[in-house]
């Protein structure tokens, strides 16, 4: 009887740990808030004077940037956190052979503002760039 009692009792406590480190996470991926939003605008390298338009997509619960993808950069899921009435995103976009773009950005009203940064590590040298993109919601028809 002692040994099913220290049994149930190390179930429960395991069960209301594992439900403490879930409920905590608040950077869980979600889909159902910004997904289906489009944004087109302004990107560019940091630093730098020129810049060019792209267009980021949130869709079925994946980040895209149709500009990146043109460099091989394809969609990534992405993660969100609602925080006043702004919504605070970050995602990495994979590509198979030019690294990462690790976008991090905040959509307040119908203005995203984000912060990527392509990194790529190479034999014979590193890349570690940062860019940014300023754009306003496109409406869908």
């Amino acid at each position: 009887m002692l040994t099913l009692t220290r049994f149930v009792t190390l179930g429960a406590a395991l069960f209301f740990f594992e439900v403490a480190v879930i409920t905590a996470d608040t950077h869980l991926p979600q889909s159902d808030i910004i997904d289906g939003l489009q944004f087109q605008g302004q990107t560019g390298e940091h630093g730098k004077g020129e810049h060019h338009q792209d267009t980021i997509t949130f869709k079925n619960g994946q980040f895209r940037s149709l500009d990146c993808e043109e460099w091989g950069f394809g969609p990534a899921s992405y993660e969100y956190k609602k925080e006043g009435d702004a919504f605070h995103f970050s995602a990495t976009l994979p590509s198979p052979d030019r690294g990462t773009l690790e976008w991090k950005g905040t959509i307040t009203g119908d203005i995203a503002e984000a912060d990527f940064r392509w990194r790529h590590e190479r034999w014979y040298g590193n890349i570690d760039r940062r860019y940014w993109f300023k754009g306003k919601l496109k409406k869908t028809e």
